[in-house]
């Protein structure tokens, strides 16, 4: 997240400067249009596909598209003197410049690159549980107590199904899972963890699979 909001926090002031000093780097232009271009059709895969729980293959695959399709457009507001792409990428850019500004005077307005960013997030820690699957351990989600346990089925060699999604753990700092059994319908883990919770440590874990698919 922190590193999510320097870069653009950089991509806005380039794009700043870009405007007041209205400078012409048409090339630059160019490649930064297709780059962003390419990008959004890449971002609109990604929804699309965890609107039916897959992920691209890759730790950082999803959380680099999002990002590129981000700065790319917001270094675009800057750079375009066409008045289409400027109104295109303004979309984007202008409430992201605004809700940046107002973050500096309250931090509830954090929330909105929150929104942005949950999605794309790499998760935190990835455990494997056999060949075909893994666990990973993600964000909370709005309701959850604690840290996320995501069950992933490797499919079609570069997409990972989400078989089931666990917010109810209530444990933090997840630094290591330990799979004791794992069937279709069911799964158990030893979670070791920071014991900052009431939970014991290591903590034993079962999810109900076909409860969630």
């Amino acid at each position: 997240m922190t590193t999510f909001l320097v870069l653009i926090t950089i991509a806005l002031g380039i794009s700043l400067i870009l405007i007041l000093t209205k400078s012409d780097f048409p090339k630059v232009e160019k490649f930064v249009r297709k780059v962003s271009f390419y990008s959004l059709i890449g971002v609109l895969i990604c929804i699309i596909l965890l609107l039916f729980d897959f992920r691209l293959k890759g730790e950082y695959t999803t959380p680099i598209i999002g990002l590129t399709f981000v700065l790319s457009t917001i270094l675009l507001f800057g750079l375009t003197k066409n008045t289409r792409t400027k109104l295109l990428s303004g979309i984007l850019t202008i409430p992201t410049f605004v809700i940046g500004i107002l973050s500096l005077f309250s931090e509830m307005t954090l929330f909105f690159f929150y929104l942005i960013v949950l999605p794309f997030e790499p998760p935190i820690a990835k455990f494997e549980i056999n060949q075909n699957h893994n666990v990973e351990v993600r964000v909370g989600g709005f309701l959850a107590c604690g840290e996320s346990l995501v069950i992933t089925e490797s499919t079609l060699g570069i997409l990972d199904k989400q078989k089931y999604i666990g917010n109810n753990s209530c444990v933090t700092g997840i630094d290591k899972i330990v799979t004791l059994n794992f069937k279709e319908s069911k799964a158990e883990f030893l979670i070791y963890h920071d014991g900052k919770t009431e939970f014991e440590n290591p903590y034993e874990y079962q999810a109900e699979i076909k409860n969630v698919w």
